[in-house]
C-alpha cells in the first residue's frame, strides 16, 4: 500500500523495469517490439519564472519496449518508454524518466470479461507532450522537478442480454511529489457500476453511479484532508457514421471535504523560496501588514517582485509552529456537476478528436477535494500516400478546489540579516477557491525517413496562471522546441 511518508526511490523504478523484463522473457507473447529514441529539447523558461527566464538545452536518449499477445482468452500488452535527460547548461537536474503501461484482458466466458490496466509514470513536470495532455499532467506544478504517479483500474463487463450490459469498476490512484513543498501527496480509491442499453444499431445509452474516497497528506502550505465523492451519471453514445462517434455523459456529484484537526503546522524558519535556481529569503520590510491584525506583518503579504530578496543557501530548518488564532473550515460539502462530451472522427487523410471533460481531480496535488475541467483538441493530417504528417494539439485545463479552504498564514519578525522569520501561525477561511489554469499548444510534423527511422519536429507552448501567484507557484510562459529521432526494429514474432 502507498505511504507518502516513505519516499519512492530508484529501487522502485528498478523493480518496475525488472517486472516488465521478467514478463517479456517468460510470457508466451506473440510479438516483441524494441526501439530507441533520441531527442534534443530547447526550453525557454526552465524554472517557470514569471521574470528573469532561464533557458535550457538538453538531450535525451532511451529505449522503447513493447510486448503483446492479441489472441486467445487472455490478451495483454506491455509498453515501456524511458530516457536519460542530460542538461547542457543546468546543474543537478539530469535524471531518468520512465513510463510503463500494462493492460490485460481475460474472457471468463463468452459473455463475461475482465480488464486490468496499470499506468506508472516517474516523470518531471518540466517537460510535457501530447500524451500528458490526455492524462492531465499539464500543470500539476510548473516548478515541480519530479513526481511519481500510478493509476490501477479494474473493469468487469457482463453481457446480460443481446442489448443489456453491466460494468463494474474499481481503481486505486496515487501521486507522490519528490519535493513536497506546496503540492500534496494523495491516494484515492474508486468503485462504480454502469448499466448500458443498446437503444438502436448506432445508439447506446447507460446510467451509473460511482464513489471515490481520497486522502491528502499535508504539505508546507496546507492541512491534510479527506474527500468523499458520490456521482450519478447518464451516458449516450452515437455512432454518427463508421468514422464519426459522438459521446456525452454527465450528472450531479455530491462532494464532502474534511480537514485534519491539528494544533500546529510545519514550515521553514524563514519566508522564501526559489527564483530560477537561487534560494531567496524575503526581506522583512517587504512584508505588508495583515488587514485584520493591522500591526503585524505576515508571510502571505511579503513582496518578492519589487522588493529585492535576500540570497541564501537555504530557508532554515523546518519547525513546528503553533496555531494561535483564526477560523477553520473543518468540514464542508457541496453539489456540483461531473461529465463531458467528445467527438472522434477519422477520414482518409485527417484524424480529429475533441472533448470537454469535468471530473474529480484524482491526483490534483491540492490538499482539498478538487475538480478537473479540461478541453482538448487534437488534429492530425496524415495522407497515406506521403511519408510525412502534421499535427496540432491544444488543451485548457483548470484544477479548482470545490469547497471553502482554510488558509495558513504566519506572523513574521525581523530575523537574521533582515530576513522575514516566522513567529507563529494563524488561519483564515478563504471563500474563493484555489485554482490553477493551464494552456498548452503543440504543433509539429513527422517524417518516415525509412522503414525503421522516424523524425519529429515540434514547437510546444505552456502558460500557467494561478489564482494567488507567489514565489512557489508563479504565473509563467514556456516555449519548447524539440527534435526527435526514433528507431524501431522490425517486430519480432515469438510464437
Amino acid at each position: 500500500m502507498f505511504r507518502s511518508d516513505v519516499p519512492l526511490t530508484t529501487s522502485l523504478r528498478a523493480l518496475l523495469c525488472a517486472t516488465m523484463l521478467f514478463l517479456v522473457t517468460t510470457a508466451s507473447a506473440e510479438e516483441l517490439q524494441i526501439g530507441a529514441t533520441g531527442q534534443y529539447v530547447y526550453n525557454s523558461n526552465f524554472f517557470a519564472a514569471a521574470n528573469n527566464e532561464d533557458a535550457a538545452n538538453s538531450f535525451q536518449i532511451g529505449p522503447n519496449v513493447a510486448i503483446l499477445d492479441g489472441e486467445g482468452r487472455f490478451r495483454y500488452d506491455i509498453t515501456y518508454s524511458g530516457g536519460y535527460q542530460y542538461y547542457v547548461d543546468q546543474d543537478g537536474v539530469d535524471d531518468w524518466e520512465s513510463r510503463l503501461r500494462v493492460r490485460g484482458t481475460y474472457d471468463i466466458d463468452r459473455r463475461t470479461s475482465v480488464q486490468v490496466t496499470n499506468r506508472f509514470r516517474d516523470v518531471t513536470n518540466l517537460r510535457f507532450g501530447r500524451q500528458d495532455i490526455v492524462i492531465g499532467n499539464g500543470a500539476l506544478d510548473p516548478t515541480q522537478d519530479q513526481f511519481y504517479r500510478n493509476d490501477l483500474e479494474v473493469e468487469l463487463v457482463r453481457n446480460l442480454t443481446r442489448r443489456w450490459d453491466v460494468r463494474l469498476r474499481a481503481g486505486y490512484h496515487w501521486i507522490d511529489f519528490d519535493k513536497n513543498i506546496d503540492r500534496s501527496d494523495s491516494q484515492a480509491y474508486e468503485v462504480g457500476t454502469e448499466l448500458d442499453y443498446q437503444l438502436a444499431t448506432k445508439h447506446n445509452v447507460g446510467v451509473g453511479v460511482s464513489y471515490i474516497y481520497q486522502d491528502f497528506e499535508e504539505d508546507l502550505q496546507s492541512f491534510g484532508s479527506q474527500g468523499d465523492y458520490v456521482t450519478t451519471f447518464a451516458r449516450w453514445t452515437w455512432d454518427v457514421t463508421d468514422r464519426i462517434q459522438f459521446s456525452m455523459t454527465g450528472g450531479p456529484a455530491w462532494v464532502r471535504s474534511e480537514e485534519d484537526a491539528t494544533s500546529s503546522v510545519t514550515q521553514t524558519q524563514f519566508v522564501g523560496g526559489r527564483i530560477n535556481d537561487q534560494t531567496n529569503r524575503a526581506n522583512f520590510l517587504s512584508c505588508n501588514f495583515d488587514p485584520v491584525f493591522t500591526t503585524l506583518r505576515v508571510a502571505s503579504r511579503c513582496d518578492f517582485n519589487t522588493a529585492p530578496p535576500i540570497e541564501a543557501s537555504d530557508l532554515g530548518p523546518r519547525e513546528n509552529f503553533p496555531i494561535l488564532a483564526g477560523e477553520r473550515v473543518g468540514s464542508a460539502d457541496t453539489v456540483t456537476f461531473f461529465g463531458g462530451a467528445s467527438i472522434l472522427a477519422g477520414f482518409a487523410d485527417w484524424n480529429l478528436s475533441t472533448s470537454y471533460n469535468r471530473r474529480q481531480a484524482t491526483t490534483s496535488g491540492d490538499s482539498l477535494a478538487s475538480s478537473f475541467d479540461q478541453v482538448i483538441l487534437n488534429l492530425e493530417y496524415a495522407p497515406p500516400k506521403y511519408r510525412w504528417s502534421t499535427f496540432v494539439a491544444f488543451s485548457f485545463d483548470r484544477r479548482e478546489s470545490l469547497t471553502e479552504s482554510t488558509d495558513i498564514d504566519y506572523v513574521v519578525t525581523n530575523g537574521a540579516g533582515g530576513a522575514a522569520e516566522r513567529s507563529f501561525a494563524f488561519t483564515r477561511i478563504q471563500n474563493s477557491e484555489r485554482r490553477i489554469d493551464n494552456y498548452v499548444g503543440i504543433v509539429g510534423a513527422g517524417w518516415a525517413l525509412s522503414r525503421n527511422w522516424t523524425g519529429t519536429l515540434e514547437l510546444r507552448y505552456r502558460k500557467t496562471e494561478t489564482q494567488n501567484a507567489g514565489i512557489t507557484n508563479p504565473d509563467s510562459d514556456t516555449y519548447l522546441l524539440l527534435f526527435t529521432i526514433d528507431y524501431d526494429y522490425d517486430p519480432i514474432h515469438l510464437f
